[in-house]
């Protein structure tokens, strides 16, 4: 069987890497599941685009070549992170500072549940168009720069160890702004049962008293 899987790091696809990550991550001790002949498969599967069913029928030196190959790619020294990529002519380019970010960008962000399964939706949320704002707008309201351009772009290409640096960097400040968030959340629920409870107080004050005045009435 043949098997065709990136060269070095720059040609992994974001959505390679980001199941990687997800399967190499939670503190696993890599060296000791490379011994696992399974393990090897899953990560040959990630990475060829094969299905593990037709790579078991395969034989073991295959996948022992294949794994070892990009064992190697991935534990490869990696570069800096650049903050730009340029696709068919567009150059798209990475703010760090996320105080730049607009509000639509930050609630988008959020939203987001798992950063593994959606690697190029993250992607296209921080990298865009030179000049431009996340989903800029013209003075009709009508979008310029829809997010869906940006994903479909970036599964076109996408550098891999660009990716790599990003989603590190993204990784930090995604949990931190989950955080707080969370914390907001909890403060505007506090609040809003406050309010809740005087506008309620208040309320069966009135209520009370306009019963009262019926009942004296009667």
């Amino acid at each position: 069987m043949k098997i065709s899987v990136p060269k070095n790091l720059s040609d992994c696809t974001p959505e390679q890497l980001s199941k990687w990550i997800f399967l190499s991550g939670g503190g696993i001790n890599i060296e000791t599941l490379s011994q696992s002949l399974d393990f090897k498969v899953q990560v040959v599967a990630i990475f060829s685009n094969v299905s593990k069913s037709k790579l078991y029928n395969s034989d073991v030196e295959t996948i022992n070549n294949a794994f070892n190959h990009l064992l190697n790619v991935l534990t490869e020294e990696g570069s800096e992170l650049i903050g730009e990529v340029t696709i068919d002519g567009q150059r798209y380019v990475f703010d760090k500072v996320f105080e730049h970010k607009t509000t639509g960008l930050i609630i988008d962000i959020k939203l987001i549940e798992s950063v593994y399964e959606s690697p190029y939706e993250v992607l296209a949320m921080l990298y865009i168009e030179e000049g431009m704002k996340y989903n800029q707008i013209d003075e009709n309201d009508k979008i310029l720069n829809p997010i869906e351009n940006r994903i479909e772009a970036f599964k076109k290409e996408f550098p891999g160890d660009e990716f790599l640096n990003v989603f590190a960097f993204f990784l930090h400040r995604w949990e931190q702004l989950k955080d707080a968030m969370f914390a907001l959340n909890t403060a505007t629920t506090m609040t809003t049962m406050k309010n809740v409870k005087n506008e309620l107080k208040n309320e069966l004050t009135i209520l009370n008293g306009s019963t009262g005045r019926e009942t004296s009435s009667s």
